[in-house]
């Protein structure tokens, strides 16, 4: 017996190319019947999507091709609406011009627009990329080293901010059509996405009146970074603040004979303004690199777990795939012959399971 998925019995029409693709793939995952509705030529994110990145945001959907310009084509897309419990467009895709028309077509149904800025507003037409949307989202502002200018995040994280949002968004709304019997329209903004994901920045201003900046990874505290070992890298946090985390190291030190100890127990250690400083950080830059040059990343990990030193290994992509505990969970998964990473989440019972990304117009004869 197949164990049933939240969403085994919900359509999805998928007009996504861009910011909303992984959006309709979590509804894929989660079991719903996700159509990519394609124009003859295929949704642009065929053509500027490298092979691996079609297969891991396609995973799993159907494929429609119709001649949306033409009547018959119009016909077609109305009976699918008909039959369907959630449609998504996005700017600059199919029938995004046509808003009101496709929310006519059943108004039962959750139509999602996702766009760069929003439907309306000074920049709704403004053209975008990830790069221009994290830096108006402020995430490129957080991101970086304070010596140098803000830095974009790698991957299009923009593309998977805004799915997760507008997934969330439609399965709520989503909840409520299906209880209430009225349809609705979820306006989803990639900038305000992403502004809503700063971490404290925005708390941080209205309860302090003070803008947050990018310090680099954790280097607002001299012991706080990413430090080099025999084999690659590690994570340490381990500011006095966490006196656990710090007495344990100042311990470990000292019994492995470690003649820079000393220099970590001054007192201006315990001053925080002191340790913000780049004389502090590079005289423990170069007292715990010097610890641990000898020393591997399994090797510091099962120490630190031992003393409650808070360290962590930086995996590498490589050693991210051949990871122990995401091949026990079953991570990754192959899909049209590429390994991918699979559903971020795990259900009750293992019914996830990966289809390949569909060709151009695979289920036209199948789709009613």
């Amino acid at each position: 017996m197949v164990t049933p998925r939240p969403y085994d019995d919900v359509r999805v029409l998928d007009l996504t190319f861009w910011l909303g693709r992984y959006a309709t793939r979590l509804f894929a995952d989660l079991g719903a019947e996700v159509i990519r509705v394609e124009p003859p030529e295929g949704l642009p994110d065929r053509a500027t999507s490298s092979a691996s990145a079609h297969a891991f945001f396609n995973a799993g959907k159907k494929s429609h091709r119709l001649k949306l310009a033409s009547p018959e084509g119009r016909d077609v897309f109305a009976g699918l609406v008909a039959g369907a419990q959630v449609v998504v467009l996005e700017s600059g895709g199919p029938l995004a011009g046509e808003l009101a028309w496709v929310c006519s077509l059943n108004p039962q149904a959750v139509v999602t627009y996702i766009s760069p800025y929003g439907l309306d507003g000074p920049l709704a037409d403004a053209p975008a990329s990830d790069l221009t949307l994290q830096a108006a989202g402020g995430i490129a502002w957080l991101s970086g080293r304070p010596d140098a200018p803000p830095l974009r995040l790698p991957l299009d994280q923009s593309v998977m901010v805004t799915s997760v949002y507008a997934a969330v968004a439609t399965a709520l709304c989503l909840m409520d059509a299906e209880t209430g019997g009225t349809g609705h329209l979820v306006d989803v903004s990639a900038q305000e996405c992403i502004a809503h994901s700063l971490q404290n920045a925005l708390q941080v201003f209205d309860l302090e009146g003070r803008i947050s900046r990018r310090g680099g990874e954790g280097t607002r505290d001299a012991t706080e970074d990413i430090f080099a070992c025999r084999d690659g890298a590690v994570f340490l946090a381990a500011p006095p603040v966490l006196g656990v985390s710090w007495k344990a190291l100042l311990a470990w030190m000292q019994e492995d004979g470690h003649p820079d100890v000393a220099l970590l127990m001054t007192p201006e250690w315990s001053d925080r303004r002191y340790r913000t400083t780049a004389a502090a950080k590079a005289m423990f830059r170069a007292a715990f690199e010097s610890f641990i040059r000898t020393r591997s990343k399994v090797a510091l990990t099962a120490e630190a777990l031992r003393r409650k030193v808070v360290l962590s290994p930086v995996s590498r992509i490589a050693e991210v795939l051949a990871d122990e505990q995401l091949a026990f969970s079953d991570y990754f998964v192959r899909v049209g012959g590429m390994q991918l990473p699979g559903a971020p989440y795990r259900l009750s019972a293992p019914v996830w399971q990966a289809g390949a990304p569909p060709s151009l117009g695979q289920h036209n004869t199948t789709i009613a």
